[in-house]
């Protein structure tokens, strides 16, 4: 399950966010599940949530529902040994401000100008990061997606009377040129090795002369790193190499073995529909443990004790 989309979609809706603050000061307890009680300040505080981001009705059952499910799904974590931690909370909900484009403070103030503590959204996002890792945890062994669902999904997906788009991805064919600085050496040593390894990415034009030529220079090691395809790399990585022309070196870079550069000898863009089977194996895990994370709550409420009051 995708943990960082469910939590975003909660958060959609408190942009708009209006109104007058309220406080309430309730502790009745409605409910209680095993031996944890939910009060109708919960409740209540849950509901405007609701009522803020999703614009339902019975915005009361709803809650109630919800907080139920969660006090399963926390308590199921606990015993298992999952804590989540005030940390990943508070950086789940930062995560969110940042995509609504705020700040944690305002949002903070966003939900508390509609009558809505924090602390209501903080533990909604608790309990869904303590029942993703359940549910993971449980689960991980026995969720898998074959060849032939994957298929079956791509060719579903192909609107009649058309070929399958493919997606593209790119080779890369790549050597790395060292300039050896030993450990020890002098600061003014590695300053010269950096100079030359400027002067050498300068008159570099292609992989033929210029990797010929380097293997010539004293204290140059050449190191072939063969043909690399773009899921091979880091996103930063594949976007230094798609700003470089074919036949060019890198800027030289201070590592633990001297300074380094990678020369980009070829590059090509090939057709492959990698890319779309891998978005279509994670739609189908996503549903699977979604299928699974329902039927594993409906068995922990059907064995529940809970009480209305």
């Amino acid at each position: 399950m995708k943990l960082a989309r469910t939590l975003l979609a909660i958060g959609l809706g408190i942009a708009t966010i209006c109104g007058p603050a309220q406080v309430q000061a309730q502790t009745a307890i409605k409910v209680v599940v095993g031996n944890q009680p939910i009060t109708n300040y919960e409740i209540a505080q849950r509901a405007k949530f609701i009522q803020m981001t999703q614009r339902i009705p019975n915005a009361t059952k709803v809650a109630t529902d919800e907080l139920i499910d969660e006090k399963l799904q926390l308590a199921e974590a606990r015993k298992r040994g999952i804590i989540v931690s005030d940390e990943e909370v508070n950086e789940a909900y930062a995560g969110i401000a940042s995509r609504l484009k705020m700040s944690p403070d305002q949002l903070t103030k966003g939900l508390r100008s509609g009558g809505v503590d924090a602390k209501t959204f903080k533990d909604r996002i608790r309990a869904q990061i303590a029942w993703s890792k359940v549910v993971r945890e449980k689960f991980r062994a026995t969720v898998a997606v074959s060849e032939q669902d994957v298929i079956a999904a791509l060719q579903d997906k192909v609107e009649p009377g058309k070929d399958k788009e493919k997606a593209t991805t790119t080779e890369y064919e790549l050597s790395q040129v060292i300039f050896v600085v030993p450990a020890n050496a002098a600061a003014s040593v590695a300053a010269q090795k950096q100079k030359e390894a400027e002067q050498l990415r300068g008159r570099f034009t292609s992989c033929a002369e210029g990797l010929a030529f380097a293997k010539g220079l004293q204290g140059v090691v050449i190191k072939p790193l063969g043909r690399r395809m773009q899921s091979d790399l880091s996103d930063e990585n594949v976007k230094m190499l798609d700003e470089l022309a074919v036949g060019r070196l890198t800027a030289p870079q201070r590592t633990g073995n001297g300074v380094e550069m990678v020369a980009l000898c070829n590059k090509r863009v090939l057709q492959s529909d990698a890319a779309a089977r891998a978005a279509i194996e994670g739609e189908l895990l996503d549903e699977q443990g979604e299928l699974m994370s329902r039927r594993y709550l409906r068995d922990l409420k059907r064995n529940a004790v809970i009480e209305y009051k």
